[in-house]
């Protein structure tokens, strides 16, 4: 029986299918650390690491990173490269609904929306591991789809865009009961190869996340519109939202 869509998109599909929608890591490293101001040699765990997109800059740039992720593909990806460049990190397969390690970290990363993708007692638990796992004063950063936009109009879209592999078709659906986005990448290689995946994750809006992570002993310290800092509206394409351990 397959299993769940996390436990399956992250393969060797992914680098196609949702690469062309990253950002630039060394540049994004570089707008949270100004965003933070945490200094060098400080414990950074990037939760939903993948690829060690963001692990291997931050190490480089002297933090001590524990990568996360649940996908051996994508750990073997994050290795092989940290190894070609020469670059130490703590490489961990665990499930963020599980992985907790008290009062280890002074900064805890979940990046290009790694969050919501369980139901809600399970995400809450997510943020309770994070908020055991921080320092006193430590600082988790999350950042997610903008709610706000999702939530006020929950409009269903379909996008064509071309990609270097080829054409991606993307297409979100969202229910109104349960609160969750469904999202589907269909890509259509040069060769004529069609690859696909589909996922969905629960929209939360601010005030939800507030009172979430206050259940998980953290406080919401600000909010941005992107990882440069940009003010948050209802327009913002992402929610960036920084919380400390109290």
């Amino acid at each position: 029986m397959p299993g769940a869509w996390f436990e399956t998109i992250f393969d060797e599909r992914y680098p196609e299918l949702f690469g062309p929608l990253e950002g630039n890591a060394e540049r994004e490293v570089e707008e949270i650390l100004g965003l933070l101001a945490v200094p060098p040699g400080s414990a950074v765990e990037d939760l939903g690491c993948g690829r060690g997109r963001h692990s291997i800059p931050l190490a480089r740039r002297g933090y001590v990173v524990t990568g996360v992720d649940l996908s051996d593909k994508m750990l073997g990806i994050a290795r092989a490269r940290a190894l070609r460049e020469g670059v130490s990190v703590e490489w961990l397969r665990e499930d963020m609904r599980v992985f907790r390690r008290p009062g280890a970290f002074d900064l805890c990363l979940s990046l290009f929306t790694s969050f919501g993708f369980f139901n809600d007692r399970e995400n809450q638990r997510v943020l309770d591991n994070v908020g055991v796992s921080l320092k006193e004063g430590g600082i988790l950063l999350l950042d997610l789809r903008n709610a706000g936009k999702g939530l006020s109009r929950l409009e269903d879209w379909d996008q064509t865009i071309e990609v270097p592999s080829g054409t991606l078709w993307m297409s979100v659906r969202f229910n109104r009961r349960t609160m969750r986005a469904t999202a589907e990448h269909v890509l259509t290689r040069q060769d004529g190869i069609r690859i696909s995946s589909a996922f969905d994750v629960r929209v939360y809006s601010m005030d939800e996340l507030g009172m979430m992570l206050g259940k998980a002993g953290m406080r919401v310290k600000n909010f941005f519109g992107s990882l440069s800092g940009d003010p948050f509206t209802d327009e913002s394409g992402r929610m960036v939202i920084v919380s400390s351990k109290e």
